[in-house]
């Protein structure tokens, strides 16, 4: 397993990267590779039409993230719930992700939120949105990560919820590492062509 984990908070220090520290160490203990991206510490300016055009301003912002990407054969999108929606930061960061960078590889949506009962809205919102030029595949799985304050904290779970999130985490992770096998195939058949069908419908 070689999985890129984008931390989509705003935030230093925030909950969802400390998802993303807990997640990286699951991954790690089963065997995988597992690298974060924090856009909190790797801010992207607003995308505009330069990156198409070749603007130079762009090579030093994107260009390491677009190799860490490259390399990856899955990635993990873990969004925090800002007012009922994703955070703009990873809207904006799938602006750019076009290409062949996430083209055909399958990712895990994690969503985090304090609440006890929210946390869905920017699974279904990345859903609707973030894949269509970029060709992501979204797991038919997701995870919302509720009370996020409470749990994923040290080896032992700290009660029923935490125990099952776990449980449910790995279960996820498994069936991640087996999508990357399934899709490594397809991206390697010559079937897709960028070129001629650069953006979906």
């Amino acid at each position: 397993m070689k999985t890129q984990i984008i931390s989509g908070s705003h935030r230093a220090d925030s909950q969802s990267m400390r998802v993303a520290r807990f997640i990286q160490s699951r991954i790690q203990a089963m065997g995988g590779l597992a690298e974060i991206t924090d856009l909190s510490q790797n801010a992207l300016p607003l995308w505009d039409e330069g990156m198409w055009s070749g603007d130079a301003k762009w090579a030093p912002l994107w260009n390491p993230i677009a190799e860490k990407l490259k390399g990856a054969d899955s990635l993990i999108v873990i969004s925090p719930e800002y007012a009922g929606m994703a955070a703009p930061a990873l809207k904006n960061f799938f602006l750019f992700c076009g290409g062949d960078l996430v083209s055909h590889k399958p990712a895990l949506l994690v969503s985090v939120t304090s609440s006890l009962t929210n946390g869905s809205y920017p699974v279904s919102e990345l859903r609707a949105s973030g894949y269509k030029n970029s060709h992501l595949l979204y797991l038919p799985e997701n995870l919302i990560i509720r009370e996020v304050e409470k749990v994923f904290h040290g080896a032992s779970p700290s009660g029923v919820n935490d125990e099952y999130l776990r449980q449910r985490l790995d279960y996820d992770l498994k069936l991640l590492a087996e999508y990357e096998k399934a899709l490594k195939p397809i991206r390697a058949s010559g079937m897709i062509q960028h070129e001629t069908y650069p953006f979906g419908m």
